[in-house]
């Protein structure tokens, strides 16, 4: 069985959890490639509007599972095939249509981190805490990585957290802007956090989301015309009708995206 668990509450909200409590979280091969691949089913999925990814028995996600990595390590192609799993699940996470929302107890570390990074925002309880420690294992964190990290927390932070590998904590984390939003109940928060998406026009913010992305990352050129496909499919669209219609008589629009 997969240690990746997907809830649907209901049809426009998927619910993410890694379940691997026994190890915190961390993930193994298999849990990285099982991850990817429900994030690339989930793009296809035209009835979604918000993911929401968390871990079970308290703790988000502790990494990579170091003793699943080190039976690999000295193994050159079955080390290559367990980094591309962990970079497809990276670059799937990236690539949801919907927002992606974190909701994080525990420990959020290295890969956790990375993953946490890679969603829209995030969304932790006082439990919370971030690292990256490739500085401590003599590794070295990935350069898109490193763009969120200092995209999240500012330069400064993002060197002592990167330099140092030490952790910081939730209060910490809210303060330098990693964590969107501090809760009680990081999951119940996450939820509520996404209702006001989960009514908002799909094809607003598919174009929204992309252009967000690529602005942080420093080519909002590469995907310009993309946008403004995504604009011209909105004008013409009946989500673009029905919001003027709602505006008008001052009620509240439902959107199909398309």
């Amino acid at each position: 069985m997969s240690d990746i668990l997907v809830q649907r509450p209901f049809n426009a909200l998927a619910i993410v959890v890694i379940n691997r409590p026994s190890r915190r979280n961390a993930l193994n091969e298999a849990a990285w490639r099982d991850l990817g691949q429900v994030f690339t089913r989930l793009r296809e999925d035209a009835a979604l509007r918000a993911i929401i990814l968390t871990g079970a028995g308290g703790a988000f996600c502790a990494g990579d599972d170091i003793l699943a990595f080190a039976a690999v390590r000295d193994d050159p192609p079955a080390r290559q095939a367990y980094w591309d799993h962990i970079m497809a699940c990276y670059a799937a996470v990236s690539a949801a249509r919907v927002p992606v929302i974190a909701a994080v107890s525990g420990p959020s570390v290295g890969g956790g981190c990375t993953l946490a990074l890679r969603c829209d925002f995030r969304i932790a309880d006082r439990t919370a805490r971030f690292g990256v420690p490739p500085a401590k294992l003599g590794l070295v964190y990935p350069a898109d990585s490193t763009q969120l990290l200092v995209s999240a927390t500012g330069i400064g932070m993002a060197k002592r957290m990167l330099y140092t590998g030490a952790l910081i904590g939730a209060e910490e984390a809210l303060a330098c802007g990693l964590v969107t939003e501090l809760a009680d109940d990081a999951l119940a928060a996450a939820k509520a956090f996404a209702e006001p998406m989960l009514a908002s026009a799909p094809l607003s913010i598919a174009a929204a989301k992309l252009a967000c992305d690529a602005a942080m990352a420093g080519r909002i050129s590469e995907v310009a015309e993309e946008v403004m496909e995504l604009s011209r499919r909105a004008d013409s669209s009946e989500d673009y009708r029905e919001g003027t219609r709602a505006f008008a008589e001052k009620r509240v629009p439902h959107f199909v995206g398309r």
